[in-house]
């Protein structure tokens, strides 16, 4: 039996293949092979190269992580982690008709065999665009306010232009490149270095912390900012044909809006300036009966060199140039008002003290109300007269700014100092002669009768052709 048993070799390798089987059984009632989804395994990118070798890049739709499936042991499956495994996604390998890179997962655990990995994750999508370049000029913006009467100059940033290099959709967001330079309380140039921001077409600054591909040839930028002197300055205007409105009008004045503008500039330079003149030859009121408005730009004033304008060029000057209509005003003036030149001194006025002469002036409405009769000027000229009734011409002169309207004479009746008694002629013939008072004449005139005719006015008026500013003379008939 025992030989049998020993020299029978088939039966030893039955009992091997038996002993295996039950070890197996036994092993696998004891760990079970088990089946595990491990997720978030990230995927590392190789040969990226291959984009930008051809100016392109990429971006990755969704999750850059895998998923897989691992069947293992139990005890081996429940201690393995998201470290074990190695995800990879190659560039070289990339479907072009659908952007999809393929994913492959190997496991550093070698309890786990490769094969019983199942990828859930298969490749990974993306979205390839073209590389840009461009070259963009650097903006300078301002933070603060300089002191008092200074304002920011020129500002030179270097270098002045740069090349922004960034996928193209990065680049369609950007609008500007720029510098923020802060001037608070700044009263002298000054230079500072500030980093290169980007802004959109609204001008509002982007976010860049997740445009990893984007760049720029110089990110510090140093700026030299120049602080001006401000000044007040009025603004002049010549008006011309102010003589020569319509008839019946007059020019009555002109105003600007704004008076006075601010200008920067080097204090040396902006001591020389008072003033900045509008063109000449474009405020001509010749031949107007209304108001004229005419309107002009900052940018039309004559800037002397180094000085420029605070507000904009475009900003609006207003000139009004006044147009009034001429009124007029009829005012008495008596005989103790007038000059009487050059009487003979054998000779007196009969009666002179109730000679009153009706003037008319030609005027603006507002200084018509306030005019006065005693503010115009009557003289009558007697030189050559002799006795008897005479026709004098009355000369009458008027302020400035009136227009006497029509001319003027009086009729004097001229009569020998002896033919009257009357104290009261006299003294008016003294009066009228020499400009005495009137007990300076009762003490040295003749007597003068009292029974003579009494004295009355006749005017005569021709109105002129043009209405000027200044003196008017006239005649006036006495009877």
């Amino acid at each position: 039996m025992k030989t049998t048993i020993l020299n029978n070799w088939s039966l030893k390798l039955l009992s091997i293949g038996v002993a295996i089987i039950v070890w197996m059984i036994v092993v696998n009632y004891d760990n079970p092979y088990t089946t595990r989804t491990i997720s978030g395994i990230p995927v590392e990118i190789v040969n990226e190269d291959t984009l930008t070798r051809n100016n392109q890049t990429y971006t990755i739709n969704g999750s850059q992580t895998a998923t897989i499936r691992v069947r293992a042991p139990r005890k081996v499956a429940q201690k393995l982690k998201v470290s074990d495994f190695k995800a990879t996604a190659n560039f070289a390998q990339i479907y072009s008709l659908t952007n999809q890179v393929p994913i492959t997962v190997s496991c550093t655990n070698t309890r786990v065999n490769e094969e019983e990995i199942t990828l859930v994750t298969q490749s990974l999508s993306i979205s390839i665009e073209d590389i840009t370049t461009r070259k963009i000029n650097v903006s300078v913006k301002t933070v603060g306010e300089p002191s008092e009467g200074y304002l920011v100059g020129a500002m030179r940033a270097s270098p002045s232009i740069v090349t922004i290099r960034a996928p193209q959709s990065i680049q369609e967001q950007i609008g500007s490149v720029g510098v923020e330079i802060n001037v608070e309380s700044m009263s002298k140039d000054f230079s500072q270095t500030a980093t290169l921001k980007y802004y959109n077409a609204m001008g509002t600054e982007l976010d860049t912390s997740d445009m990893s591909k984007l760049s720029a040839s110089m990110t510090d930028i140093s700026v030299d900012v120049e602080i001006m002197n401000v000044k007040n300055v009025n603004i002049a205007y010549n008006v011309t044909g102010q003589d020569s409105v319509a008839k019946g009008y007059r020019f009555a004045g002109a105003s600007v809006e704004p008076e006075s503008i601010k200008i920067s500039g080097r204090r040396a330079d902006l001591t020389e300036i008072s003033t900045l003149a509008l063109p000449e030859g474009q405020l001509d009121v010749s031949g107007a009966s209304e108001t004229v408005t005419k309107t002009f730009q900052l940018s039309d004033l004559e800037l002397p060199e180094g000085i420029e304008l605070v507000d904009s060029p475009e900003t609006v000057i207003t000139v009004v140039l006044e147009i009034e209509k001429l009124a007029t005003k009829t005012l008495e003036v008596g005989y103790s008002a007038m000059t009487i030149k050059n009487l003979n001194e054998n000779l007196v006025i009969n009666n002179a003290d109730d000679t009153v002469l009706a003037v008319t002036v030609e005027g603006l409405d507002s200084d018509l109300e306030v005019l006065e009769a005693s503010e115009l000027e009557v003289t009558l000229d007697l030189n050559g007269m002799t006795a008897g009734t005479q026709s004098v011409t009355a000369l009458v002169t008027a302020p400035t700014g009136f227009n006497v309207v029509g001319t003027y004479s009086v009729q004097l009746d001229l009569v020998p100092r002896s033919a009257t008694t009357n104290e009261v002629g006299a003294e008016s013939t003294v009066r009228a002669t020499y400009g005495e008072t009137a007990t300076a004449a009762r003490m040295t005139a003749g007597a003068v009768e009292s029974g003579s005719e009494r004295i009355k006015v006749e005017e005569t008026v021709r109105s002129q052709d043009d209405s000027e500013s200044g003196e008017k003379s006239g005649e006036g008939v006495i009877e």
